[in-house]
């Protein structure tokens, strides 16, 4: 082993630049969504660096990640934090505030997870009560202090109960199979590792949730949930925890050090030191505080209320004045009726001390769903009294007095929300006004607008950023289509919406819910205009094929360019045509053919050189299936020609596939190499993860041909590990092509080492694929090496040759694998192949291959094989 460590760095293996940036980004407190929109690339491709980097780096968590980076000194800045808000897909958010008490609460349901007897339990509790602060500190320590695996959805934007699975399916990054449901997907994705799945805000879908809970305990046997609601949810098999408010003084006579530790009275400190540094309780403040907390009934929501406005109050007048608002409304009742009561009186004070204007601007932001932007509260919350200008200043004011939390996230625009029980009476006080229905209407009209913006960025190198936009604004895209479907006047509004969103849902895998907004547009009594209608009918055709729905994507495409005619919109009949011949593809290659070039036809009248460029795409694709390989040639290189002058990453990176493919298809291999290595390339400096899945596909094909099945079976594998994850499907050009390839593999390999290796490909990580990938770009001349005088050549990679020369000096495959940087399985792959080409087998094969290296001059006396110091992995 210390031949090969003598010339390994004692270092990870390197990033390349782009993995070292996302590896700084997430450093830097970014999810995947940002890194996605601060980079401009795919939110997919982000996923694919942050496995690579992971495994690079040797690690398995994002927190491991960081740390490795620091130490081999990458560019993290040293205070970058573990966690920032907004937190990553799927993950606990981190608040900006300490987490006060709870300890013996926080140790109880910590000791539940490991008990075992019951697998979901629901936290209860008053509104204001601390059910997900609770439910935070819980989360943290499990993923802390455990292997268990930590995943958190918060349902307060989710009022449609239908949209419960797949809400936790987004919020984990869960991608739907076409044809999969949402539960199966979470079940295999959660599998059958510890896992604690917290489900946040549930009372108002309270029945769904319990639904859903059950069948996910049922298909993870060792998964547990923690929700919390304010009600108990309808389940026997349901423990419930009932939350009480935080303890207050026993009196306002006991001496300060005690009223001090209490832990409502630490909650009130601490919050009015971030509004007067150095607050602190004292001999002439602890009673009044005392008072405080006690009135407050040690409601932790209502004590931060109360606390936020010490900057402008003595704890005497606080204490005061709280008293007057709360007379009006306890008394005697019922424990939680007085808690609400108690609850409702701070939101009353604090709302009543509020200008006016700032009492405008806070009833209308109960309109967003979720959270929102400056811009969208200037765009929707103006009114007489309340000019746009000063949205900001009067922001800012309810930001002051804990009404409205706000969002840091670096390197990003401020976002902003309320908390629920804050919306509700932010709401209450909206229909008091009477200004609910012209609010609604308002907020319809602005996330249309975006949409609508979005959809001319979407095609561009703008995507990325338009795609975190469309996804940060989910909640509020799906209030707009739900109230366009109630109301006559808003449905062209939210089909405009739906038809935007469809290219999101496709790229999450979301295909149920796209399709569910679709067809429920589709199905309204409501009139749509028909220039709407149309664009309805294509955006759901895109949403069914991506999700395998052949025939139903037809038929939309076919409606669609009927409606496109009549309104004598040819570009965009043009489209139609060029989406039918894709769908047409697979079983009428001529017909699909015909279509192509009517749709070409259009889209040259009309000057698109986009669609000129799809179009041309499809008639090569049909061509080359009628056999016709020098008219597919042609049309690839057009296509080509328009996409590098739009500077279309994607695009070229799926052009250079095809021409590599009519490279391999005439025979010219050094043609083929160059085309796909070019699509590699681009496809992963443009991080377009559907580009590399096709020429990841495309390899599996050219490694056929030169007579590498085995590596052609793992690539096919790797590509269809790949579709399943984003729950894709290939279209009938590369599904042709695909089932082509395996039917060589298969033939070369026998069926069983076929089904062998394909099963192993769709486990191999993206640098197990890069390796496979460069081993086929590499010069084959230099190692082709006779068995024995007379006899025939034997052609070995420069890999294969390396680990056949450290066979030979009597290492085992593991020592070979941790040597050269490689997995272990890489290195049995390698070495199975030295082995098939060199002819040996069974027990003795490796003494076998040794000689073979030794006659051949191979062996660790022989000078005649260097091995090279470990180099940064090629990016193709």
């Amino acid at each position: 082993m210390s031949q090969i460590r003598a010339q390994i760095p004692e270092t990870t293996q390197p990033l390349t630049a782009r993995e070292t940036e996302v590896a700084i980004l997430l450093a830097d407190g970014l999810d995947s969504a940002e890194i996605a929109a601060r980079l401009s690339i795919a939110p997919s491709s982000v996923k694919w660096y942050l496995r690579q980097v992971f495994h690079k780096l040797g690690v398995h968590t994002r927190q491991d990640a960081v740390l490795r980076a620091r130490q081999l000194a990458l560019s993290v800045p040293e205070n970058a934090p573990l966690e920032s808000a907004p937190h990553p897909s799927g993950t606990a958010p981190r608040p900006l505030t300490s987490f006060i008490g709870r300890n013996r609460e926080t140790a109880s349901l910590l000791s539940w997870l490991d008990a075992g007897a019951t697998r979901l339990l629901v936290v209860t509790g008053a509104a204001g009560s601390g059910k997900t602060r609770l439910a935070l500190a819980v989360a943290a320590k499990a993923g802390e202090h455990s292997n268990r695996q930590v995943y958190w959805t918060d349902l307060t934007g989710t009022a449609n109960p239908q949209l419960v699975a797949s809400t936790i399916a987004s919020a984990l990054g869960v991608f739907i199979k076409p044809g999969q449901g949402e539960i199966p997907a979470l079940a295999e994705h959660l599998g059958a590792t510890p896992a604690l799945l917290v489900l946040d805000n549930c009372e108002h879908i309270a029945r769904e949730c319990a639904k859903v809970s059950v069948e996910l305990l049922a298909g993870c046997a060792r998964l547990h949930i923690l929700i919390t609601s304010r009600v108990p949810l309808p389940l026997e098999a349901a423990r419930t925890w009932q939350l009480d408010p935080l303890p207050v003084p026993a009196s306002e006579e006991l001496p300060p050090a005690e009223i001090a530790a209490c832990e409502s009275v630490r909650l009130f400190t601490e919050r009015a030191c971030m509004v007067v540094p150095g607050f602190a309780v004292t001999a002439q403040n602890a009673a009044p505080l005392a008072r405080v907390c006690r009135r407050l009934d040690g409601l932790p929501l209502a004590i931060e209320l109360a606390a936020s406005r010490i900057k402008m109050l003595t704890t005497a007048q606080l204490a005061e004045r709280l008293e007057l608002a709360l007379v009006l409304l306890t008394g005697s009742g019922p424990v939680g009726a007085q808690r609400h009561a108690t609850l409702r009186a701070a939101l009353d004070w604090s709302h009543g001390l509020l200008s006016e204007s700032a009492q405008t601007l806070f009833r209308r932001l109960a309109v967003f769903a979720g959270r929102w932007s400056l811009e969208d509260a200037e765009a929707i919350c103006p009114s007489g009294t309340l000019a746009a200008a000063d949205i900001l200043t009067v922001l800012s004011d309810l930001v002051d007095q804990s009404l409205v939390v706000v969002e840091r996230p670096r390197g990003g625009a401020r976002r902003f929300r309320l908390l629920e029980v804050i919306r509700q009476y932010a709401d209450e006080q909206l229909r008091a006004a009477e200004e609910r229905s012209l609010l609604r209407r308002s907020h319809a009209a602005r996330f249309a607008a975006v949409a609508m913006e979005a959809r001319g960025e979407l095609n561009g190198p703008k995507q990325p950023a338009w795609t975190l936009r469309l996804e940060q604004d989910r909640d509020n895209f799906r209030a707009a289509m739900a109230w366009g479907l109630d109301v006559p006047e808003g449905i062209e509004s939210g089909a405009e919406i739906v038809c935007t969103l469809s290219q999101v849902w496709q790229l999450r895998g979301e295909f149920a819910e796209g399709l569910m907004w679709s067809r429920r547009y589709l199905a309204s009594p409501h009139p749509i205009p028909h220039q709407v209608l149309a664009s309805l009918h294509e955006s759901t055709g895109f949403l069914a094929v991506h999700a395998g729905q052949i025939d139903e994507a037809r038929t939309h495409w076919e409606e669609a360019a009927a409606i496109f005619a009549e309104l004598e919109d040819p570009a965009a009949v043009g489209r139609q045509l060029h989406y039918l011949a894709h769908a047409t593809m697979g079983t009428d290659a001529p017909r699909a053919a015909a279509l192509a070039a009517r749709g070409l036809a259009l889209e040259q009248e009309a000057g698109d050189q986009w669609w000129t460029s799809a179009c041309l795409f499809a008639l090569g694709d049909a061509s080359f299936l009628q056999g016709d390989v020098g008219k597919a040639a042609d049309c690839y290189e057009k296509s080509q020609v328009l996409a590098r002058q739009l500077g279309h990453s994607f695009a070229i990176a799926r052009r250079c596939v095809r021409l590599g493919q009519v490279a391999r298809a005439r025979g010219d291999l050094e043609g083929a190499r160059h085309h796909l290595g070019e699509s590699m390339r681009v496809a992963q400096d443009g991080n377009d993860d559907w580009g590399v899945t096709m020429a990841l596909a495309a390899w599996a094909s050219a490694a056929a041909s030169v007579g590498s099945p085995r590596t052609s079976a793992l690539l096919l594998g790797a590509v269809q590990g790949r579709l399943d994850q984003y729950g894709a499907v290939l279209w009938a050009f590369d599904r042709a092509e695909f089932v082509r390839t395996a039917s060589t593999a298969t033939a070369l390999l026998g069926e069983d080492a076929f089904r062998e290796h394909l099963a192993a490909g769709r486990t191999l990580t993206p640098q197990e694929t890069g390796s496979l990938v460069n081993d086929l770009l590499e010069p084959q001349a230099p190692s082709v090496l006779p068995e024995s005088p007379g006899s025939p050549a034997v052609r070995l990679t420069p890999r294969e040759v390396q680990v056949l020369h450290l066979i030979a000096a009597g290492e085992t495959n593991q020592t070979i694998a941790v040597g050269l940087g490689l997995s272990l399985r890489t290195i049995e792959r390698h070495t199975a192949n030295v082995y098939l080409k060199i002819g040996v087998d069974g027990p003795a094969a490796r003494t076998a291959a040794a000689n073979y290296a030794f006659r051949h001059g191979l062996g660790p006396e022989q000078d005649t094989l260097a091995i090279p110091r470990k180099n940064p992995p090629r990016r193709h």
